[in-house]
């Protein structure tokens, strides 16, 4: 008896074998996720707290609607305070800009000057002879060269040539700063960008933009002093307590990126849509894809461009585009304010949290290698010690090499740490047994905590770094599921195709599950057929945005595989695997986005999980134990 009672257990001590060099690496990356569970707990409360959206509508659109609506400028501004904007920006007044609006006329004098210039020629400018006082002010103060004056009732005069000088930033109307704040508006500042800027008039332009508020939202494609007088920019920034509008979602200026990295944590993270990007948009459409950005991208700031031709249909409709904005927002949970600078402190992890929580990243990394590889224990062993210890002394490692790496600190050890954590699938499809399936869930949940981790920090909130996969993380899991496919030259060219598609998507500099991460932004279909609606319904519950709403086909694939495999069906084991690792890659994607809040990406990941948990569970009900 006791002989056949060691015989029927034997199948199931074979179904429930355990490497040791497996044990290590899931004991690893659990210690290391018991680490991130305490730095996610900082973030989560951060991210309640960080909710505010404010809502500025560009200052031409809206001097331009109020014309058109044959409104004053004033009572136009008090109906987008009513509708929901909370700030108007306030372009840097230059002497082009004055003239293309007609607020400066060319004027030929009566009685011209007869001396010479010390530069150029004697230019007339005629206009209000308030505007014309500060302008004189202003050429004094910044270009005394040009010697100033003022002729009659309303006359500019100065030396030079509107070419050379005509773009230069002369401050900002005062005036028209009063009227917007009178209506309730907060005023966000944009001063403009020229050739030779000087250090002393970075200085003024600024110091007077501190002024009106304490957001500055450069214009043009180029920061105020970029690039040989940027550190002129940031002192005088500092100085005066301004934070940097960064339109990292919908274009970079060039220069921005410094700004952020030296000005954190006085950036906000704002979105202006392109007149290319408003074609295929209506007011109700944009006002979702605005929340849309909010929840997904971390927009904080809204600048607001209104439609004018396409879509447009009265001046006055902009009251209502900033309205459906303010109502899309709030239905997403966020609070509509004109404080909407980031709550400090930002929650980082030091380089002690990143050496703990980077045992994650060992105990993936080393059971990835280690199952692909089939190494034996002799060998596996050493490799997960090996990987431990790499890991923690990484962070440790990273020290700036020269004056400009300790100024714009680089981020290696995280970004390296996290690409280690992203191969957890490889791990997964390792298993041989039920309990090594079980060990794969642990390590993709682990790794999921880990990556969550590697990319917080203000550094990555506002996308000044960024994860960088190099594809190798959607690359090498279904690489290696595609290594089990049972035919040879079906292998091959699956293997072929997979290195094909990463080595020009790579070269092209483009990633494929940074596209997929979102979700879909909702919108109007009152135009669509009811035949469209129900296709378009079925393609964002079938497509394969977001991603992470498959991350149960991970659990449920590798489950399926494993049952296949035990029973003869190779083939078929290989597509489940495929499958498998398709769904352990999507399952990561969105814990490697900090813009978003953890709660919106669990939320609509860990249903998910469960199912293919539950899925895979029952799927092991039918594995033949050998």
């Amino acid at each position: 008896m006791a002989i056949l009672l060691t015989s029927d257990l034997r199948p199931l001590s074979s179904a429930f074998r355990m490497k040791l060099s497996r044990l290590l690496a899931t004991a690893l990356a659990v210690a290391g996720a018991a680490s991130a569970a305490r730095v996610l707990r900082r973030r989560r409360a951060w991210e309640q707290t960080h909710n505010r959206v404010a809502i500025c509508v560009d200052f031409d659109d809206a001097h331009e609607a109020a014309i058109r609506a044959a409104l004053p400028f004033d009572s136009f501004l008090g109906e987008l305070a009513r509708h929901g904007a909370t700030h108007l920006s306030l372009p840097e007044l230059t002497l082009n800009r004055l003239i293309e609006g007609g607020r400066l006329t060319p004027q030929s004098p009566a009685t011209p000057f007869s001396r010479a210039p010390r530069v150029g020629r004697w230019n007339y400018l005629h206009g209000d002879p308030a505007l014309v006082s500060q302008l004189a002010a202003e050429l004094s103060a910044r270009l005394p060269y040009t010697e100033p004056a003022i002729m009659g009732e309303g006359t500019l005069v100065f030396a030079g040539d509107l070419a050379a000088i005509g773009s230069i930033g002369m401050g900002f109307d005062a005036s028209v700063a009063a009227i917007i704040a009178g209506q309730g508006l907060g005023v966000v500042s944009r001063p403009v960008s020229y050739p030779w800027p000087e250090d002393s008039l970075i200085t003024l332009s600024l110091a007077q933009a501190s002024v009106f508020g304490k957001l500055i939202a450069f214009d043009g494609e180029m920061i105020l002093g970029h690039e040989m007088h940027l550190s002129a920019t940031l002192e005088a920034m500092e100085r005066e307590g301004l934070t940097l509008v960064y339109f990292a979602e919908s274009r970079h200026q060039k220069g921005d990126w410094f700004v952020a990295k030296r000005r954190a944590p006085a950036v906000v993270l704002a979105h202006g849509f392109t007149p290319a990007g408003m074609i295929p948009l209506d007011y109700h459409a944009a006002a979702h894809l605005w929340a849309h950005l909010a929840r997904e991208r971390g927009i904080r700031f809204c600048y607001v461009t209104l439609f004018k031709v396409l879509h447009a249909t009265a001046p006055l409709e902009a009251l209502h585009y900033v309205g459906h904005i303010k109502e899309a927002l709030e239905a997403e949970g966020f609070v509509v304010t004109a404080d909407a600078s980031l709550p400090v402190p930002v929650p980082a992890p030091d380089k002690k949290d990143l050496a703990l929580v980077g045992l994650t990243s060992a105990g993936a990394a080393s059971a990835a290698l280690a199952g692909a590889l089939n190494l034996p224990e002799a060998a596996a062993v050493p490799l997960v010690a090996l990987a431990a210890g790499a890991a923690v002394a990484l962070p440790y490692l990273e020290q700036p090499r020269d004056r400009l790496e300790a100024q714009y600190p680089p981020s290696y050890a995280p970004k390296l740490l996290a690409l280690a954590a992203a191969l957890s699938p490889v791990a997964a499809l390792a298993a041989r047994n039920p309990l090594e399936w079980g060990q794969g869930l642990l390590l993709q949940t682990a790794a999921a905590a880990g990556l969550a981790v590697f990319t917080s920090g203000q550094d990555y909130h506002l996308r000044i770094e960024e994860y960088r996969g190099f594809n190798l993380d959607w690359l090498l899991p279904l690489a290696y599921a595609a290594t089990g496919i049972p035919d040879a030259m079906a292998r091959v060219a699956a293997i072929s195709a997979l290195v094909g598609a990463w080595a020009v998507l790579t070269q092209r500099g483009q990633d494929p599950l940074a596209k997929l991460d979102p979700a879909h932004a909702e919108g109007h279909t009152h135009h669509l057929s009811a035949a469209t609606r129900l296709l378009g319904d079925a393609r964002m519950v079938l497509g394969p945005k977001p991603a992470r709403k498959w991350a149960g086909l991970g659990a449920a694939g590798t489950a399926a595989g494993l049952v296949l495999a035990s029973r003869g069906h190779r083939q078929w084991a290989a597509v489940a695997a495929l499958a498998g690792a398709v769904g352990g890659v999507l399952g990561l994607v969105g814990f490697r986005r900090p813009e978003r809040a953890l709660a919106v990406t669990a939320k609509e990941s860990l249903p998910s999980w469960g199912v293919g948990i539950a899925v895979g569970l029952l799927a092991l009900l039918f594995y033949r134990r050998e």
